[in-house]
């Protein structure tokens, strides 16, 4: 985290911030352009914040400033949690990011003073536990072929596992039962925010530390399912999710793990994921599509058969799609005040 862009930021965010009224129409789109932009440490384009209009440009202001003011606080506890052994989990998504650059900052200083490099989780921080296989119910089996083919697709276009999608996917909407995964709103990941301006207030459960709390928030709404997941996997494309990849990973299981703390804040939630995806045996949808149906075939609950024991699939020879970078997928569309500070400002976000 480069301190001096945060420092300068608020200096210059907080000289300018009097009186920023926002059109309600716009708050929830500047405030996601804002949390965004500090998550990512963007370059902002002046030209596309004038484009616009005042209103929009000055709520973006005043969200940036907060959003800021969190990350910042959250990064140097992540620093302190490091180096004292601790660990804590946040429901703001800014602060998880930050709380987790700060934990990886710690753990960089650690490395240069030793010498020592951490390429690999440590076995025991990853998932072991073998989860037998079974039968899917009729309204499992159905979910998985809907949606089966889009998550290989994307999987293979994103550099995703098709299976923890596939997982995700069952996990976040309770097998395409949800409200929220129903038309009219078609969210299968219970991804927070407004899409294309569309979104709904709805209820959901929080992990503060250990202790589970109900919250109300905003969450996508999508014309289809396979918008759904399309959104998904460019909300994956975040420096965030850098770890969820698989050509960064050993195997799904390690990318499970790396989506704790960062897409849920459930404490047990790549354990539930693991346990999706041994038990109906997800790990196929990972396997190169083939010519002709032995690879995809429909999953039939008379056609299955249980298997004698299940293995962890390692994967050493991925590749991300040279089309496909690890960066912000999301313009940032909000900013400064003035033509100078949107100056300023830009020069201060480049790092």
């Amino acid at each position: 985290m480069n301190d001096k862009v945060i420092l300068g930021t608020v200096v210059m965010l907080v000289s300018l911030n009097t009186a920023l009224p926002g059109l309600a129409s716009q708050q929830d789109d500047a405030r996601n352009a804002a949390e965004i932009a500090v998550i990512n440490q963007e370059a902002v384009d002046a030209q596309v914040l004038r484009s616009h209009g005042d209103a929009y440009t000055r709520e973006f202001l005043l969200q940036f400033h907060n959003a800021t003011q969190k990350y910042c606080q959250a990064f140097q506890l992540g620093v302190a949690d490091q180096e004292e052994g601790r660990t804590r989990a946040f429901s703001d998504h800014v602060e998880q990011a930050a709380y987790q650059r700060g934990i990886a900052k710690a753990k960089a200083r650690v490395q240069e003073k030793t010498g020592v490099k951490e390429n690999t989780l440590p076995d025991q921080l990853i998932d072991q536990k073998k989860y037998l296989p079974k039968q899917p119910l009729p309204n499992q089996a159905h979910f998985i072929n809907q949606i089966a083919d889009d998550a290989q697709q994307i999987g293979k276009d994103y550099d995703l596992y098709p299976s923890i999608i596939i997982a995700q996917a069952a996990l976040e909407s309770s097998w395409g039962t949800s409200e929220l995964s129903l038309a009219p709103h078609h969210n299968l990941f219970g991804v927070k925010g407004k899409y294309n301006g569309r979104g709904v207030l709805k209820p959901t459960t929080e992990f503060i530390g250990s202790q589970s709390t109900q919250v109300q928030d905003i969450f996508r709404s999508y014309i289809n399912n396979k918008q759904s997941l399309q959104d998904y996997a460019k909300t994956l494309q975040q420096p965030l999710y850098r770890e969820v990849h698989r050509s960064v990973t050993q195997s799904y299981r390690e990318a499970t793990h790396a989506l704790v703390g960062r897409y849920a804040t459930d404490p047990d939630y790549d354990k539930k994921l693991n346990q999706i995806i041994d038990s109906y045996r997800l790990t196929k949808y990972d396997e190169p599509k083939k010519d002709g149906n032995d690879q995809t075939q429909t999953m039939n609950s008379k056609q299955l058969r249980m298997p004698q024991k299940t293995h962890l699939r390692n994967s050493h020879q991925r590749t991300i799609p040279k089309h496909k970078k690890f960066s912000p997928v999301i313009s940032v569309i909000g900013g400064a005040a003035s033509a100078g500070a949107l100056t300023g400002l830009k020069k201060l976000l480049v790092s």
